[in-house]
């Protein structure tokens, strides 16, 4: 855009030097294509903030090769100085207007890194054996705090991915599942995210949260992941409806949006196997609170959140518009059926579970597919093909035995997909030329 901008400039200049044009005239035209605003420079902060890091990481190691013949009291003063000399000289860097504002960024970056390895370098200096994970906390809650103060992308990016860590470690390492951890990135980087309109900070949020909710249901039992993480993409997605309908931060519903597509349909499509629906998956009514309270309070909170986007649509009698197309259906149907999956008995369930998920992932693919070729929209089309051809590829292996049997299912689904590109080229000529006539 800046580039257009910058020829419309030079041709208005030799325009007016040949008096093609009058200066009013030129004016006039400028106004037409006014400047768009200023980008946050991205290419600046991403460069820096790697150096940063990798400029902690070497002094780290270059103070770990020396480490043992430094006295106790200078490597307190070392770590606590560099410490407070790193987001000094970061924050009077961020005074400034020009570079030197990412340049204190990049600083500050590194003086949080520093303050992560000043940790277990204390408790290294004590003797201090404690439950490691907890460094990762104290770390990632610092970080936050920085985040917040500074207002800071780079910051919040760093908390969510030390908080991840910390909830990683935790379920992988002692199987402990910290309920809050979860929220705590929501809460903290979240906020800050929708505070400061960051789309790229709210998707490191969403994605920590993901790995976060994840690594948290496993520590408890894998089955529970299923049943878990499907109604929590629901939830993603119906706020991403809402947020939509706001003017304060419309891409963040973008990503909310695309987090709760994800996790649902990646959810939905595991459970079209029938090995996904093994019996223990079942037998959590008696393994305790946790798990009951994952199981209702992810399902309540999937259905009042189908209902905070559904209900004002109906109100306005345009439930069937861009806001909630028809494929949007399957949300709570799928997560209602998936509730009352886990009561009926486990030789029917065995048996016949994964019947029903299979359809709603078909239907799921066809809409997006039919939805793309009738209105030339690439991202709906590709997305409904790719889930069409998983779909025939996993019951390529568990439905069909014979070969002439394959040979015809995977001619069939070729065809379609064919087809589909057909009419796809077809809407998206027929929409290009209604764009240059309108």
């Amino acid at each position: 855009m800046r580039n257009h901008l910058a020829w419309l400039a030079e041709q208005l200049e030799q325009w007016l030097a040949r008096g093609i044009i009058s200066t009013e005239q030129a004016a006039r035209i400028r106004a037409l294509y006014p400047e768009p605003g200023r980008r946050a420079p991205w290419g600046a902060i991403v460069f820096s903030g790697i150096g940063a890091a990798v400029i902690g990481f070497g002094i780290i190691l270059l103070f770990a090769y020396n480490w043992h013949a430094i006295p106790k009291a200078g490597k307190l003063g070392i770590v606590f100085g560099s410490l407070l000399a790193a987001h000094a000289a970061g924050v009077m860097l961020m005074r400034a207007t020009d570079w030197r504002c990412q340049l204190g960024e990049a600083v500050s970056l590194l003086g949080t890194m520093l303050f992560g390895a000043g940790i277990w370098l204390v408790a290294q200096i004590y003797n201090i054996d404690e439950h490691y994970p907890t460094g990762f906390l104290i770390w990632g809650v610092g970080v936050l705090i920085m985040a917040w103060a500074l207002r800071s992308v780079v910051q919040g990016i760093l908390a969510s991915a030390v908080l991840t860590v910390w909830l990683c470690c935790e379920a992988g390492s002692f199987e402990r599942a910290v309920h809050w951890g979860p929220f705590l990135l929501i809460a903290g980087t979240g906020s800050l995210a929708w505070l400061i309109r960051s789309r790229v900070l709210l998707i490191g949020t969403l994605a920590g949260f993901v790995i976060g909710m994840v690594a948290t249901t496993i520590s408890l039992d894998g089955y529970l992941v299923l049943r878990t993480m499907t109604p929590i993409g629901v939830v993603l997605v119906c706020l991403g409806v809402v947020a939509g309908r706001q003017t304060r931060f419309t891409a963040g519903g973008h990503v909310l949006a695309f987090f709760g597509w994800l996790a649902f349909c990646i959810c939905l499509y595991v459970l079209t196997f029938k090995d996904a629906t093994h019996p223990s998956w079942y037998m959590h009514e008696v393994a305790g609170l946790s798990v009951s309270m994952y199981r209702w309070v992810s399902f309540a909170a999937a259905l009042a959140a189908c209902a905070a986007a559904v209900v004002p649509l109906l109100a306005a009698m345009s439930v069937q518009s861009e806001a909630w197309p028809i494929e949007n259906w399957i949300l709570p149907i799928a997560v209602i059926y998936l509730q009352i999956v886990a009561s009926i008995s486990v030789e029917l369930v065995r048996e016949t579970a994964f019947w029903p998920f299979n359809l709603l992932f078909l239907t799921l693919a066809l809409a997006w597919m039919v939805r793309g070729c009738q209105r030339g929209m690439l991202v709906p089309t590709t997305l409904g093909s790719l889930m069409f051809a998983a779909l025939a590829l996993a019951r390529y292996f568990d439905l069909f035995e014979s070969l002439l049997t394959r040979g015809i299912v995977f001619v069939l689904v070729g065809a379609l997909i064919f087809t589909e590109g057909l009419l796809y080229m077809r809407a998206r000529r027929t929409r290009q030329h209604e764009e240059v006539v309108s």
